[in-house]
């Protein structure tokens, strides 16, 4: 089943639930008391390029005004308002959307969002898969997309949220195509066409990604290695992850997020095995290159897991720090 997460604030006093939401969401928006009773019950999915949230919350108000600029996110996120309301503002591009509306929001642009007594499903998805969908993410932010428009992509989201703990890790990348196709349903005809060249861009990007995954153990996995198996030119393979730093920086990427993963999931190998089963030369190596990229080492980084207990606000959080490096 894919990583994931759940808070509700049932699980504290009045007096320490809403410390408790705001420390969990502190990592991706500033959060304040709203009009009436709060009340807040999440859950989260890690899928494949795609976090998504199911949400129920009313009295508090998220914003993303102040912190745009300073916490790194670059994604869209696609709001379904299940039942209740969102009010948003001059900065979200939106006044209000109700019960089947879609909320459009780029992070990259201030927002403030006021859930009223509101179900909601939330997608945080790399720009990447919205650019394959739809050709561009410019204009986006604060697009209210209503039903009927939205049908299969509401329904879509719906029974992600349904199947959520249900789902097959293999299934993921699968999932995440079939979200794009969805996706692209809502764009005109003209567009649609347009985004021929970067969907297929996007699938080849993924099957370079498979493969990575799968191989992660492989300590001579290179640009090589990679352009022999899945049948991309080593030309293209550069171009591809330009952006990124090169192929063995996504290479190495890649095997720090799934030690990071494997400690938030209390695995009690020995560095010396996470080294061996994700490609490093040895424990020193993994620790070095880990604590550039953390600010740790796994030793503290695994103790600090310790000291957290599993499902708390604290332990979410830092799972969803992590699974926001993702999709940014």
């Amino acid at each position: 089943m894919p990583d994931q997460f759940q808070f509700t604030s049932d699980e504290f006093s009045p007096e320490a639930a809403f410390e408790a939401y705001v420390r969990l969401y502190s990592q991706g928006s500033d959060v304040s008391r709203g009009p009436g009773a709060f009340h807040a019950r999440v859950r989260g999915w890690r899928l494949d390029g795609i976090l998504l949230f199911e949400r129920f919350l009313s009295g508090v108000i998220h914003s993303r005004e102040a912190r745009v600029s300073r916490d790194g996110f670059d994604h869209i996120t696609l709001t379904l308002i299940v039942s209740g309301s969102m009010k948003g503002s001059a900065p979200s591009g939106y006044a209000e959307a109700g019960p089947g509306d879609i909320v459009f929001m780029d992070t990259l642009r201030p927002s403030r969002a006021q859930p009223v007594n509101a179900h909601m499903l939330t997608a945080s998805i790399d720009r990447t898969v919205i650019e394959a969908a739809i050709g561009s993410s410019s204009g986006l932010h604060g697009r209210v997309l209503p039903a009927p428009d939205n049908l299969m992509l509401a329904d879509f989201m719906q029974s992600l949220a349904r199947n959520g703990d249900r789902l097959d890790a293999g299934t993921l990348p699968g999932l995440t195509r079939a979200f794009i196709d969805i996706l692209a349903t809502v764009a005109s005809a003209g567009v649609r066409a347009s985004t021929q060249a970067r969907r297929l861009e996007y699938l080849r990007r993924e099957a370079v990604e498979r493969y990575i995954g799968e191989n992660l153990s492989d300590r001579t996995l290179a640009v090589a290695t990679i352009s022999a198996a899945t049948g991309i030119s080593r030309s293209a393979l550069y171009r591809m992850f330009e952006a990124d730093g090169g192929v063995a920086r996504r290479v190495l990427v890649r095997r720090l997020q799934a030690v990071q993963a494997a400690l938030d999931n209390r695995d009690q190998s020995s560095l010396a095995d996470l080294a061996q089963r994700y490609g490093f030369s040895d424990g020193s190596h993994l620790s070095r290159l880990f604590a550039e990229a953390f600010g740790q080492s796994p030793g503290p980084y695994r103790r600090a897991v310790a000291a957290t207990v599993a499902g708390t606000p604290d332990d979410s959080q830092r799972r969803w720090r992590g699974w926001m490096a993702e999709v940014s």
